[in-house]
């Protein structure tokens, strides 16, 4: 089948909005997952070993404001009850 110019360059753009629309999710994802992470680094350090549940919960949050707050929140809480309550639900 042949495409006119018009159609290949519509395709063309429409394939580079596609890529560049995927390559900012995936580092909007790689910095939230980075943030997951140091929150549960803060734990360990401090409490030593996460509950499954806590952890699967934490990757579950993509919202980077909420992972800088829940990393501040992990630097003062009493114990792991007391952050895991204060983990949006």
């Amino acid at each position: 089948m042949i495409e006119s110019p018009l159609i290949q360059e519509l395709t063309a753009e429409a394939e580079a909005r596609g890529a560049a629309r995927g390559k900012a999710e995936g580092k909007a994802e790689g910095k939230a997952e980075g943030k997951a992470e140091a929150v549960l680094t803060v734990l360990r350090a401090r409490f030593g070993t996460v509950p499954p549940a806590l952890v699967r919960a934490l990757g579950a949050i993509h919202d980077e404001r909420l992972l800088d707050l829940l990393l501040e929140t992990a630097t003062r809480t009493p114990d792991l009850a007391a952050f895991q309550r204060s983990i949006p639900t």
